[in-house]
Formats: C-alpha cells, structure tokens, sequence
C-alpha cells in the first residue's frame, strides 16, 4: 500500500494499515431501512411531494440520525463496512474521515459510482461526474471557468442581482394594497425558474417552461436509477431543446461562457446546471422560513440588503444553515478505485462509500445542532472537518459552490428588501428545529414592509429567537 492510501483514513492504524469495522447482517438491514430506503424514496434528482411530506411527518430523517449515532456507540467511529450482496457500502462515521475521503477524490474515492451512473445516465450521460478520469481532467476546467469557481463573486455578478430583483418584483408587485399575500412553493419556484433559466441560457429561455419540464420528467425517471430504462426519446428532445440555445450563446449567461466549437458534450455540463439550482433554491425558500421566525437573524439580514455591495456574507451564512439544517444534498457517494487492506481483511476496489450529511451536521453533541446558528460558518462556505460539506469538498468540490450561494443570497435579499414575511406554514420551535423541513409545505406570508421596520413578528406559535 502506497503513502496515500495508508492516509486515507485518519482512525487507528496499525502497521500502516487503516482500521475498517465491519457490521452484523442485522445492522446493515437497520442502516438500508433507516437511513437508505427513506433517503432514496424522498427523491434523489427531485424530489417526490408525497414522500417528502411522509418523511416529515414520521421524522425519518432524526430516525435516520439515531440509527448512525447507535452505530458510533456499537462500533465506534472507525469506517464501518456494510456487507450488503454485490453492493458493500463503507459507511463514513468519523468527521475527520469525511475530510480525508473529499480530499482524496477523484482518486482513490471516485465521484462516478455505479449509482451515479445510473442516475445521472437519464438526462446528463456525458456528464463531468460520471466521467473517467481522462475525461474529467478536460471537462472539470470549462465548469470552473464558466461558474467562476474560484471567485467568490461570479464576474456576471451584477447582471444576475438584475434579473432576480425584476422576476421577484413580480412576486412583490402582486401583494395586495386591501391585505397580505401568501407566498408557496409553487409561486416562488415558478419565478426561481425564470431565475436559473435567464442565468444560464440568456434572456430569451426566460419563458422556456417546456425546456424545464422536459428535465423534470427526465429527473422524475433517474429517481429510479438503474431500475427503469432511459427514455432516449425525451433526453435526444431536451438535448435538442437546450442546443438551440448552445448554439447561440448569449452574452453574459453561463454558457456565454463555455468554449466554442469544442466537443465537450456540453449538454450534459449544462444539464447538471439546471438541476444543481433547483436545491438551490429549496434552500432559499427554507433560508426565508427561518429568518422569519428569527427576529434578530432577520434584522441582520435587511441591513444587509441596505449595503450597495453584492457580497452579503451573513445571508449568505443563513443560506448554509438553511444547508445544514436540512441538506438538499443528504448524502454523498464516492466509489475506491483501488483495493484497501484492514488487518486480514480487504475492502475491494469497487466498493461504494456513504458520507451522510445529516449524521454530521446534527450531531447532539453540538450545542448548536438543532436550532440555526449562522456564526458557525465566518467566511467558510464547508467546514469539512466537522462534517459540514454542503457544496462538498476538495478537488471535486461543487463548481458552482460560489454562485449558488450569490445567486441565493440576491434573492432572499429582494424580497427582504421589500415584504415582511411571516411563516405560516409549518409551525416551527426556533430552539428545536425539526429534521425534515418539506419546502412543498412551506407558506409564507408577505405584506408590504412598514417604513422604519425591522423584523417580523412572529406569528402564534413562533417564539422569538
């Protein structure tokens, strides 16, 4: 074993060998119950209404929790090996393993698992993060150019500030003169829609809904994987849908940026920008739900808005916890390349490995772990060794890990600007928030801000922080 791969794990070593536990049948069947089937059925690529609402109402994601908290007590935190048939799992329960795994990708940890394929196969298959390596080292550079991956404020910056403050003046121009409006997911991912399109593709896919719903239908399926077939017809449909706008970039969009006249399927990078932003916006209609029964968070945020500079660190904070509190991501797959050897036992190249989010990031031994704590992050958007990776980590870091959370914080800022918003819908415990906030569920109500106001009431039921 190389330098490398006697690193890859920070736990006990002996010899220079990582030290892997492995667990009972019975353990592995509670971790498939508990922690996949739940995770699985809510929806991968998008998410499903009914299970989302389900998961909410059972708590299955705190019960997901405990089950991994039981499995540290049981096992301790070294990885834990599943031995589930055709398909063993590592399964990451150490905070500094989690950095080390990120770190360590591509190689030995692959992004492109066999699940990932699957998935990804029914509407991006020639997509960056299912690639081969060779690939990836050509297809990675023109996503961190055209996200401005490096730049914490995307040089198109001001333009994109532009088109949120005018879709969601709609949104605002409809509160009633005579009364309040309320404000769901449907109305607000309609205009956030309107958002991602003109971002990436240029103005004129703004009304696009077919190019957005042919995706849905595409990301419906690859919620199946491996288990239902491709729909050829509609991905040739979509790709085509979207080559109409590849083929005619317009200036200042995100693929405005993408290299010309190379074959880069770029269909595929693109497509994965369209659905990565649809998280994004889930976080900002649950960042919205927790400053409005956050007073003094709120306060902080409507100041904010009143500076004339783009970055707005501390929304941009709330968005994280929004993350934290409830990942849009909640668990992330790598797949090792080469075999690891554990005492007498090796774990095979080929075997997946499970990062699940929610066991980090509500951990009960942190004092913040339920209730929202923007201070945590200071300038950092992933603190990986604790755990907190919402945009991932290391090389293989989400590319648009800076725009995403730009882009999110212009819009919570637009409307913080203009409403005060009070959450109607669902009753939350600022001290004990839940493990499942179903963003399907949420409503908001928005009235035209008062002059000289600065935070919301919170209404029956919503203590002040």
């Amino acid at each position: 074993m190389n330098s490398r791969n006697q690193a890859v794990f920070s736990n006990a070593r002996a010899t220079g060998f990582v030290r892997i536990n492995r667990a009972s049948w019975i353990d592995t069947l509670r971790v498939v119950a508990a922690v996949m089937v739940p995770t699985a059925a809510k929806g991968v690529i998008i998410r499903r209404p009914i299970m989302e609402r389900l998961a909410q109402r059972q708590d299955l994601d705190t019960g997901a929790v405990r089950q991994m908290q039981r499995l540290v007590k049981k096992y301790g935190r070294a990885p834990l090996l599943l031995p589930i048939p055709f398909r063993p799992q590592l399964l990451v329960l150490d905070p500094a393993d989690v950095s080390t795994v990120l770190e360590c990708s591509p190689q030995p940890f692959a992004t492109a698992t066999w699940e990932k394929r699957a998935a990804l196969a029914h509407f991006e298959p020639k997509n960056v993060l299912i690639s081969p390596a060779s690939r990836r080292a050509e297809l990675r550079p023109i996503h961190e150019h055209a996200l401005a991956s490096a730049d914490r404020l995307h040089p198109s910056s001001a333009r994109f500030k532009t088109i949120v403050d005018s879709e969601l003046l709609e949104i605002l121009d409809g509160i009633g003169s005579g009364g309040p409006n309320e404000l769901d997911w449907s109305a607000f991912s309609l205009a956030w829609f309107r958002i991602v399109r003109r971002t990436v593709l240029g103005d004129r896919a703004r009304n696009d809904v077919t190019l957005t719903k042919t995706l849905n239908d595409l990301r419906s399926r690859a919620n199946w994987a491996f288990a239902a077939s491709i729909d050829r017809h509609k991905l040739r449909q979509f790709q085509q849908q979207l080559g109409q706008y590849l083929r005619q970039p317009e200036e200042g969009s995100l693929i405005g940026r993408l290299p010309k006249g190379s074959d880069f399927d770029l269909e595929s990078q693109v497509a994965q920008w369209l659905f990565a932003f649809d998280a994004g916006g889930i976080a900002v209609f649950r960042t919205l739900a927790l400053l409005a029964c956050h007073p003094s968070y709120w306060a902080k945020a409507v100041d904010e808005v009143k500076d004339p500079e783009l970055e707005r660190p501390f929304t941009r904070n709330c968005l994280l916890e929004a993350l934290r509190l409830w990942p849009t991501t909640p668990v992330i797959l790598r797949e090792l390349t080469e075999d690891i050897r554990s005492g007498d036992r090796t774990v095979a190249r080929g075997t997946g490995v499970i990062i699940f989010a929610p066991f980090f990031h509500r951990d009960p031994e942190l004092a913040y772990a339920n209730r929202m704590e923007p201070s945590i992050w200071g300038p950092n958007d992933t603190l990986p060794t604790v755990g907190f990776v919402p945009f991932s980590a290391g090389a293989a870091i989400c590319p648009a890990h800076n725009l995403v959370p730009a882009i999110a914080s212009f819009a919570i800022g637009a409307l913080l600007s203009q409403a005060d918003i009070t959450l109607l819908q669902p009753s939350l415990t600022v001290g004990d928030l839940p493990g499942t906030l179903n963003h399907f569920d949420i409503r908001l109500r928005l009235s035209r801000q008062r002059v000289g106001a600065g935070a919301p009431h919170a209404a029956a039921g919503f203590p002040p922080h």
